[in-house]
């Protein structure tokens, strides 16, 4: 109300207690918030992959869930993720571990 702006750490956190919790609806709505407000930037960064480095486990479950059901056409293409999973002709491409940058 004072004019903060969520960052990263309070939306892992949303993320995390809504995907949980069983409220998928409201942790996809605050996922793909993040994603536009530039927060998750890596999830997006080559076209049909899907980066979960640096993701806490609820976040990176909640991406891969929004992926696939994008995929599936399961989710409308408002607020989406820009659209590039859904749009990928061929595999998604899921990126896991701890690779050393």
């Amino acid at each position: 109300q004072r004019g903060l702006e969520p960052d990263i750490i309070t939306y892992s956190a949303l993320i995390s207690a809504c995907e949980t919790s069983g409220r998928l609806s409201e942790a996809r709505a605050l996922l793909f918030e993040a994603c536009s407000r530039g927060c998750f930037s890596n999830l997006r960064s080559v076209r049909g992959a899907l980066d979960l480095h640096e993701l806490s486990v609820p976040v990176a479950r909640m991406a891969v869930r929004s992926a696939l059901e994008e995929r599936l056409g399961r989710i409308s293409e408002e607020g989406q993720f820009g659209g590039s999973w859904a749009r990928s002709n061929g595999d998604l491409v899921i990126i896991t571990g701890r690779g050393k940058h």
